[in-house]
């Protein structure tokens, strides 16, 4: 074999080895732990980041989103950061994003603003007020509230 057979043998063995590993979503216990399968084995997850502040909501979509699904985890301090599989989705600021918690480290809180392109400028003539005449009856290019009684019709239709 040579060096790139032996290189390549390696990476992978060191990767299949990561603790960084995809597993599979067991169950939910509350709106911030869930349980997975690791090695045949149950284990508790922690979610880090995030303060719930919703548990009943946060667990519900905790429920719908990730059990029977495969997950990435990124073992931080204090908890994981969570990955669905194979889309990508945070879980962590997923729960932030739909207010069922409160982001408690930088990085996960959401981006708070859009950036916008204007492709220009909007100039329109102020509206004119309207005034009341002598008879009391309106003018001006301000709508009416009052609807004409004529009925009008439409072109093509005949009675």
């Amino acid at each position: 074999m040579n060096t790139r057979h032996i290189l390549l043998l390696l990476t992978l063995f060191i990767a299949l080895r990561a603790e960084g590993a995809t597993v599979r979503v067991t169950a939910v216990e509350n709106g911030r732990t869930l349980v997975v399968e690791r090695h045949g084995k149950s284990e508790r997850v922690t979610l880090a980041g995030v303060a719930v502040t919703d548990d009943a909501s946060a667990r519900t979509m905790l429920e719908w989103t990730l059990v029977s699904r495969w997950v990435s985890l990124e073992q931080t301090s204090g908890g994981h950061f969570v990955y669905r599989s194979p889309d990508a989705l945070f879980i962590n600021r997923e729960l932030v994003l739909r207010g069922f918690a409160r982001a408690t480290l930088s990085g996960i809180e959401p981006v708070s603003h859009v950036p916008v392109t204007y492709l220009g400028t909007l100039d329109l003539p102020a509206p004119t007020p309207a005034v009341r005449n002598a008879s009391g009856s309106r003018t001006g290019s301000a709508p009416s509230s009052r609807r004409s009684t004529s009925r009008s019709r439409r072109p093509g239709r005949r009675r």
